[in-house]
Order: C-alpha cells, then structure tokens, then sequence
C-alpha cells in the first residue's frame, strides 16, 4: 500500500467545484469580449453597459446552480443532468439581463440580431464547456484522482469495522487504504490487513507519505484513548476522523460527517485544501522569485563580506522541521564562528554573543541572514509565511520548546515560513527565550493556521517588512 511522497497540493472536490464554476463565469463573460471589445461586433450596449449585463447574468447564473446543488462533483459524469441545469440557470440569467436593460436602459433601440447572437453564444459556449467538464471528470474518475489516502489506526472490532468500510467495493472511487495501524498491543493483522506498525510508526509513515484521512478505530467507551491518540498526532497534516459504532447512538449535540457511512466527528482538519493550497503555492513563488531577484545584489555584497569577514563556509545549514514533522535543511548566511559541536539547541541569548562575527552582528540586525530561505520557499520545504521552523531539540530556559507546549507539534500541519504572524507580533529572538512568550507565540502560529487567507499573508509580509526585520529583539 503506497500513498507516495507528501504532498502539498491534493485534489480535493471543492477545488474541482470551484475551477467548474470559474470555467462557467469565463464562458458567460465571453460576448462582453465579443461585442464590449475595440473593433468587436456592433451591439446597442456601450463597453460599460455589455460589461455590467455580463457580469449580472454571470452572477444570476452560478447563483441558480448553487441552489440546484449543480457544483457537486457527482453532478459532472452525466451530460443530460448538466444540461438541465445549465438550461435552468441560463433562462433566470437571460431574463434577470433583459429585466436590467429595459429597467435602467428604456431608450434603447432593440437589436434582436444582437440578441440571439450574445446569448447564444453564451448558451453554445456553455455546452461545448461542460462536455470538456464531462470528459475530464470521466478521465479523473477512471484514474481515482480524487481518492483520499487513508490511514486507519484502533484495535479489535471497532478497527475491523471501519477498514470493513472503508474498503468496501462501492468506496474504491473514494478511498485509498495506505497502513493499518495498532493502538493497543501488537496484532499482525486487523480485519484481515496486514498491520504496519504502531502509533510512533505511523507518524513517521506519514513524514515519507501523503496522508489525507486518518480515521480511529477506537471505541467512543474509550473516548479519552481518542483524544490521546488526536493530540500524538497532530503532527499529520490529515482529517483525523473519529467514526462512532453502529450499535451506540451518537450524542445528538455532535458535530457529525459521514464517513463511509458511518456517523463520525471530524477532530480536526487538514489545512489548506485544494485551490487554497494552490493559491499558497503561487503566492509562495511568486514572492519568493521576486524578492530574490530584488536582493540579489544585496545577497552577493553580503556573501563577500562573510568570506572577507571570517574563516568558514558563506552558508549556514542546519536541519529543522518542516511539514508534516519532516526533517529538511535550512539555509541562512553563517553569522558566527563555525563551532560543529553546536547544535543549536541554545540559541542567542544576548545581541553582544561572543560567537557572533562582525559582519553576521550587521546582518543578524537587519535579519538579511535569513535572504538565503528564499531558496527553501523555491525548493519547496518553506513558504513565505508560515510557522517558524526551529531546532529539534531546541531550549526555552532548560524546557524543550516542543515538550513545553502540548500543542506545539500542530505547527508542522502546514510548511514553516520566512516569517509568521508571532513573528510580525513582536516574538522574536529573545521574546522566545521566556516560556509565557514561548506559548503564545504557539498560539498565534496555531491561530494563523486556522485563519489563513490570502489578505492576512499580505498583512504579516506587510508588518514584517515594517517593524519585524529589526529591533531590539532581533539579533
């Protein structure tokens, strides 16, 4: 059973939803280019005018389709039910159009020459789109893309219930089964699967593979062993998925899915799904090559300042966590003396550290020792913005940092970034040293995790450049 190399960007049917419905706006706003255009078709609406009609008639459109429930992937493999509703949302478009031209526009000389063509080739378009949407869909299914790797992790009955389900013949579209896991004990096989490992195997199975469900086969009696299980696993950039048994009622104030089948509570979710995962990604190069190109020369003057400066390599490489809790190497210009006995588990406690180079205290001040991460975003084991990667082993005072905060470990559900929003919050450097900011600093990148959007990116990259590349904490 193989689920490949972790992954970032997964297929999801939300982001299949949404490219549909974009494909359908795309088609609807084809005559403003017709006939809104420059040496375009004549037409009795002005550039402003076929603009504004396009856009309501594309807005009526989806928001038909969204009350038919049409941009549901099951919706996509037969053509008839799609021409049915694309023949509804089509006709309230057309009339909500007409409604709007007479309305706000009652002088103006009717062509019904422009009429059978704009909305023709708005209904043609459609059609030719959806059978393109059809023959994909029916590709994409052939090959299981939008199957989920599941893992199932329990003991006894409960365990061989939900593998039992989960592959099901009528599942085999849905699921992909890539390890069985052991709670409890040291079965060889659970419901007829050859069992993997245990719970400590499973999350490093997990840093080598994609996983996007994890589903506990724990019985609801042994509630506390589920939660027990949620927070080991917290690392695993997955649904985790707690199904309840069939025999047992769920509570009727829970939170319920259905996972093949069975009543289930959802623990947490995998951040960044389908498009927003894809949005992150171009975001991440775009800023990343752009910003490189900007400090190259800085990144070049710097480097021979290092060389000049002191004995040792330009580059700094140390190994820190990044997604998922997979190991990956970190690069930064070298600000210090080069000491192979230090792991970096201490840090800089103070601006005026012996151990710091003349030319690495200039650059630590200004945080341009860490331009060089730009190639970590490109690589593909960083993103901009992000939860900080820190040492493995690293202290606050004489606590491990990881240890200190239970919740610690769901930084790695998403790529470490350049910077965060604990560190556009003032929790840098010394801040980290004190075990109160230590733990908030956990909170904000937990806090960011699950309120990400595009426009807060822009704000912490905003604030960053601000106030967060230099000050008294940074150094």
């Amino acid at each position: 059973m193989e689920g490949g190399r972790p992954r970032f960007v997964r297929w999801t049917p939300g982001m299949v939803n949404r490219l549909v419905r974009a494909l359908d706006v795309a088609v609807l706003l084809l005559p403003v280019v017709v006939f809104a255009m420059p040496g375009g078709r004549e037409s009795p609406l002005r550039a402003e005018q076929a603009v504004l009609v396009g856009i309501l008639q594309a807005w009526v459109f989806v928001a038909v389709l969204h009350r038919l429930l049409a941009y549901r992937v099951e919706s996509y493999g037969g053509f008839l039910a799609q021409a049915g509703h694309l023949a509804a949302g089509l006709a309230v478009a057309w009339a909500a159009g007409q409604l709007a031209i007479h309305a706000f526009l009652p002088g103006l000389h009717w062509d019904e020459r422009w009429f059978w063509e704009w909305h023709g080739l708005q209904g043609l378009a459609l059609l030719n789109a959806r059978s393109l949407v059809t023959f994909a869909w029916g590709w994409a299914s052939r090959r299981r893309l939008l199957r989920r790797n599941a893992v199932v992790v329990g003991y006894g009955s409960t365990a061989a219930r939900v593998l039992e389900r989960v592959t099901a013949p009528e599942r085999a579209a849905e699921f992909n089964l890539v390890g069985v896991f052991a709670h409890v004990g040291s079965p060889v096989r659970i419901g007829g699967h050859r069992v993997d490992g245990d719970v400590a195997a499973l999350e490093e199975f997990a840093r080598h593979t994609t996983v996007d469900l994890v589903v506990l086969g724990v019985p609801w009696s042994r509630a506390p062993e589920i939660f027990h299980l949620q927070e080991r696993l917290q690392v695993v950039a997955a649904d985790i998925v707690a199904p309840f048994d069939l025999d047992a009622p769920a509570p009727p104030h829970a939170n319920l899915m259905r996972l093949a089948g069975l009543p289930s509570v959802q623990l947490m979710s995998r951040p960044f799904k389908g498009s927003e995962a894809v949005l992150k990604l171009v975001q991440d190069y775009v800023v990343a090559t752009l910003a490189l190109l900007v400090a190259s020369p800085l990144m070049v003057a710097a480097a021979i300042a290092i060389r000049l400066d002191s004995p040792g390599p330009v580059m700094f490489r140390q190994p820190r966590t990044g997604f998922g809790g997979k190991p990956f190497e970190i690069l930064k210009f070298r600000t210090m003396t080069v000491d192979p006995s230090d792991d970096g588990a201490v840090g800089t406690r103070t601006r005026h550290d012996p151990r710091i180079t003349r030319v690495g205290g200039f650059l630590r001040r200004f945080s341009l020792d860490e331009l060089p991460q730009l190639i970590n975003v490109l690589r593909g084991e960083m993103s901009v913005v992000g939860p900080r990667p820190y040492v493995a082993n690293m202290l606050v005072q004489d606590e491990r940092f990881a240890e200190m905060v239970r919740t610690f470990a769901q930084r790695h559900r998403i790529k470490p970034g350049l910077t965060g929003w604990a560190q556009a919050n003032g929790m840098r450097s010394a801040a980290l040293r004190d075990p109160g900011n230590a733990r908030r600093s956990v909170d904000m990148d937990i806090w960011y995790v699950m309120n990400w959007s595009l426009w807060l990116d822009i704000r912490i990259m905003a604030r960053t450049l601000v106030v967060g590349l230099a000050g008294r904490d940074v150094f």
